[in-house]
């Protein structure tokens, strides 16, 4: 096996390049990843018979075609005589501020038959990166290993190369909390986040809130401790947190997964931290939908206000059980700029998605029937108990 490395320049005679993308985290965070393809003429313009193809649409052009994850075949001979290079890029679906950077891949690489091109990602920030390029040479073909990244996307790469290249938008708009460009994360590399526990050792919050991080703490108002990710699931954003001391009596779930539309909850969180204290807040709304963005049926949407540092807090009903996980909000920036307006229309991962999590993690969550409904005051007063800001570091 031929091993490339950035800035690697070789002579490809073979008639068809197929590429094959591998990586540790590729079947964990696929769905973030995104490819284009993007060709040039002689004159670093985009010719009119090769405009730029992505895996996301998988439009068909002549001599290249993406297929599963990222995997790239391009046949030399069928490609129009007016394409002088090809570029593949990868990017970060959502774009810079959307949560993930190519960091979280950790690595990715290419191999094209029996030539790899591995880079590695640990310390890269990027939203996009200019993986690979084709250009004619001698009447041939030539490859170079590129590996250069761009923080601001692919629009950073279209900017760079004076180019327009248009990528889909994520199917999800969500915004705010910690998973939107509004994450509470200083320059030092410390985030913060909310979650609460369900048994003495164990606290849930966001896959979003944690991933990534080198260093896991979790503040109450009594203690601090050091807490271990235990398991992860980033497609519907949730995490399960150790920490080595009796944490209390943890919160109780409602007994059913039904939820009633327009029914009444309140939230608990950390937002905002070192601007509104360090103290949780609450605030209070209603069940607004049963289903998120594209008829997700695994969140909720509901109205009571949060601010970045909510996300993992629990959503709690009338009677203090736990209906719902605080995920996000909509990009409310997006909206308005298409012409629409909404306020509060925000999404929690639905306590069945949780409570599925905990099992397949071998824990039992408590549950409970829900009961009369409770002063409000006193649910907040008992969830204080078992609510926690998460605190994060790198």
């Amino acid at each position: 096996m031929r091993e490339l490395t950035p800035g690697h320049r070789i002579d490809f005679s073979a008639p068809v390049a197929e590429i094959e993308l591998s990586g540790p985290q590729i079947e964990q965070r696929g769905e973030r990843l995104g490819a284009v393809i993007v060709a040039f003429d002689a004159q670093r313009a985009i010719p009119a018979s090769f405009e730029p193809i992505t895996l996301a649409k998988r439009e068909l052009r002549p001599g290249a075609s993406f297929g599963e994850r990222g995997a790239l075949r391009i046949d030399f001979a069928s490609l129009p005589a007016d394409v002088e290079r090809l570029m593949y890029v990868l990017y970060i679906v959502g774009g810079y501020g959307s949560g993930v950077t190519f960091r979280d891949f950790g690595s990715l690489t290419a191999t094209i038959g029996d030539i790899n091109f591995a880079l590695d990602l640990t310390d890269r920030g990027e939203a996009a990166v200019i993986l690979l390029e084709f250009y004619r040479y001698k009447g041939g073909w030539r490859l170079a290993a590129n590996g250069q990244g761009f923080v601001g996307g692919v629009g950073a790469v279209a900017s760079a190369f004076n180019v327009a290249i248009a990528v889909p938008e994520p199917p999800r708009d969500y915004s705010g909390s910690d998973g939107g460009p509004d994450r509470d994360r200083g320059r030092s590399g410390a985030s913060s986040g909310s979650g609460f526990a369900i048994d003495q050792a164990h606290i849930v919050t966001n896959a979003h809130v944690v991933d990534g991080a080198k260093s896991v703490s979790v503040v109450s108002e009594k203690f601090t401790a050091v807490a271990e990710i235990v398991f992860s699931d980033p497609r519907n954003d949730i995490a399960l947190l150790r920490v080595d001391r009796d944490l209390g009596p943890g919160a109780r779930f409602r007994d059913v997964d039904a939820i009633d539309l327009g029914e009444d909850i309140v939230v608990l969180g950390f937002p905002l931290q070192g601007l509104l204290g360090s103290g949780p807040t609450a605030t209070a709304g209603n069940v607004s939908s049963l289903c998120g963005i594209g008829n997700d049926s695994s969140v909720l949407q509901f109205t009571a206000p949060i601010a970045s540092g909510n996300s993992g807090g629990p959503i709690l009903d009338s009677s203090g059980l736990v209906i719902g996980l605080v995920h996000a909000s909509l990009n409310l920036d997006h909206i308005r700029q298409s012409g629409a307006n909404a306020e509060n229309v925000n999404f929690g991962v639905k306590a069945a998605m949780v409570k599925t999590f905990l099992a397949t993690t071998g824990i039992d969550c408590i549950q409970a029937k829900a009961g009369a409904v409770r002063n409000r005051a006193d649910i907040v007063r008992e969830a204080r108990g078992y609510i926690f800001r998460i605190r994060c570091e790198g």
